[in-house]
């Protein structure tokens, strides 16, 4: 029997041989980057600058000439394929230090929340597809602390100031909440002009929150705030 799924096994592997999700290399194990294209994506690092009330901006994969198509496919065609290898790099990068920095400490993780509309429209929150399972492998929980009070509209052709104007007093508080003294993990897909997570950050301050991070999936650190 241990021959025939053997068997099995190496002709599959022949006939389907698992590829990279990013550029259909073949690789080694089912949803892993190749070499070149994790060089190429993964990034892991803080962004350098204050963005008060954020404390600290943490992104996983660099977001142009990165993991655009995988998030691309994931909120504009509802792709539900993507996820397991995207998964699967957060689950790479799980034990680097400044993963652990980042998580060290934070009693809650907080999604960016979407308008009830765009969820129907969706299905689901792409941010907790993202990061559920694995926060859940972390013991750290995800709460829906917030809500998106009004629909608006798509933000990756805007710059900062239309951003801001857009976003400004966009989100609230789904339940009254003490939050007095806990430090707040928020996720999100992609940060890109960091908005959206300061007007979401505002809000947790005023329930109480002492310290507020955040961890993207991507972000182009360098091209969004020159």
């Amino acid at each position: 029997m241990n021959y025939l799924l053997e068997l099995w096994a190496a002709l599959k592997y022949f006939l389907f041989p698992p590829r990279c999700p990013n550029c259909r290399e073949i690789v080694e194990e089912r949803y892993q980057l190749c070499a070149a294209c994790e060089e190429k994506i993964l990034r892991v690092d803080f962004y350098d600058r204050k963005l008060a009330p954020l404390d600290k901006v943490l992104r996983v994969t660099k977001y142009r000439d990165g993991s655009r198509d995988l998030l691309r496919k994931l909120k504009f065609d509802n792709n539900l394929n993507v996820l397991p290898p995207m998964k699967k790099i957060l689950d790479d990068v799980s034990e680097r230090k400044e993963i652990l920095q980042i998580l060290s400490g934070v009693d809650f993780a907080v999604p960016v929340p979407l308008h009830q509309e765009r969820f129907k429209e969706r299905g689901f929150n792409q941010t907790e597809k993202i990061f559920g399972d694995w926060l859940a492998k972390k013991n750290l929980p995800l709460r829906n602390f917030l809500i998106r009070t009004q629909p608006t509209p798509k933000l990756y052709k805007l710059g900062k100031a239309e951003r801001e104007k857009i976003l400004n007093g966009v989100f609230a508080a789904a339940e009254k909440i003490n939050l007095r003294g806990k430090n707040i993990l928020i996720v999100d897909d992609i940060f890109t002009t960091g908005t959206t997570c300061r007007e979401c950050a505002k809000v947790l301050k005023s329930l109480g929150a002492e310290k507020i991070f955040v961890m993207a999936f991507a972000a182009d650190f360098n091209d969004n705030f020159s």
